[in-house]
């Protein structure tokens, strides 16, 4: 069982299906020219270098590199600008004093997500190649990159980490029209610098369209299945089995779930065989944009506690193999069975579902 444990872990990289949905969207090249058609989105944590487009399902899709493109609006979702940046990537590994904390700069087009929209300023978000989110602001046909960074230095004392808050002195020379604004409690998140950005054009009185709140994040998709697990102890083992419900939110491409067991468990004793009530509530997420993702779930279980988790491989979010750990017993008792010098042995967990919901008829989120 251990072995197995490992070979899951070990899985989890794999990727053999591309995972997108096709969304209707509008394409506006370098030239101007706007294509109505299709685009395979995967909701993007990086930027991607191209962008398949094409004017129907059926035919093939053309690649558009960033530098051939301006614009890209997806129907009910976001809309992107291909922008040119000079992105900074900060040294991972600790520094000494008065050295380089710049690694490298990667000077290339970005897919930027547009967040607001008015006459004065725009604000866009993007997923850098660390898939970390960096926040570009545009104004007076300027691009201002926001920076805020995070090393490691070395100094005779040890090795300490140091913050630099860069976007609260580039905010505050951006917004200067209006010094009333508390830029010191802005924090670098998308909800944060929208809500200043909100205070700055209302004092300027300035319209603007808040594309982020726009956004359709869809509906969420209920699964219904069955699930079986085995989990070997030093005096017998626990068979269980039952049904689950499954919702797929909608955020990130259905990759955040919650999960509800029913079901009962069975182990032989020496009056027979003893069969319980099994029930278990969890809340997890795939990993991955692909057919087969990493999935991992914690959560309370009436066999295994708290902190009921389990880490596994999903073919297409309706097959999965886990294996499930009760880290909280773990830790209570030392990782060993109750009344045993044994230590806790992981169970393994077999799933399989299919969609309820209407949307689901087409397919499945993959």
């Amino acid at each position: 069982m251990r072995s197995l444990f490992t070979f899951l872990i070990l899985l989890l990289p794999i990727s053999l299906l591309a995972q997108y949905q096709v969304r209707s969207a509008t394409l506006m090249d370098d030239n101007e020219k706007t294509i109505t058609g299709f685009v395979k989105f995967y909701d993007w944590d990086r930027s991607p270098k191209n962008i398949e487009f094409g004017e129907d399902t059926v035919g093939s899709m053309t690649s558009f590199s960033l530098r051939s493109m301006r614009k890209l609006f997806i129907q009910g979702g976001p809309t992107y600008e291909s922008l040119y940046l000079k992105v900074p990537y900060y040294a991972t590994s600790p520094v000494s004093i008065g050295g380089n904390i710049i690694d490298h700069v990667d000077s290339t087009y970005y897919l930027a997500e547009l967040l607001l929209d008015s006459e004065s300023v725009k604000l866009y978000r993007f997923f850098d190649q660390d898939a970390s989110v960096r926040f570009v602001i545009s104004k007076n046909d300027t691009l201002t990159l926001l920076n805020d960074i995070h090393v490691q230095v070395y100094r005779r004392e040890g090795r300490f980490d140091i913050a630099d808050h860069e976007y609260r002195r580039q905010l505050r020379t951006l917004l200067q029209e209006c010094p009333t604004l508390k830029i010191d409690n802005t924090t670098y998140s998308e909800k944060s610098i929208l809500q200043l950005f909100k205070e700055y054009l209302s004092f300027c009185k300035i319209d603007s369209k808040i594309y982020s709140e726009q956004k359709k994040l869809g509906t969420a998709t209920f699964l219904l299945g069955t699930f079986a697990s085995l989990w070997p102890t030093d005096q017998r083992t626990v068979i269980g089995y039952g049904l689950m419900c499954q919702v797929l939110l909608p955020r990130r491409l259905n990759n955040t779930f919650l999960c509800l067991d029913l079901g009962r468990s069975s182990r032989n004793s020496s009056v027979g065989v003893e069969t319980t009530l099994q029930l278990g509530f969890y809340a997890g997420k795939y990993f991955g944009q692909h057919a087969i993702q990493g999935k991992l779930y914690t959560g309370f279980s009436t066999g295994f506690g708290f902190l009921d988790t389990s880490i596994g491989l999903s073919y297409r979010k309706m097959i999965s193999i886990e294996t499930r750990y009760p880290i909280f017993s773990g830790l209570l008792f030392g990782f060993k069975e109750d009344g045993s010098n044994s230590h806790i042995r992981p169970a393994l967990m077999l799933r399989a579902t299919l969609p309820l919901s209407s949307l689901t008829r087409k397919r499945v989120p993959q």
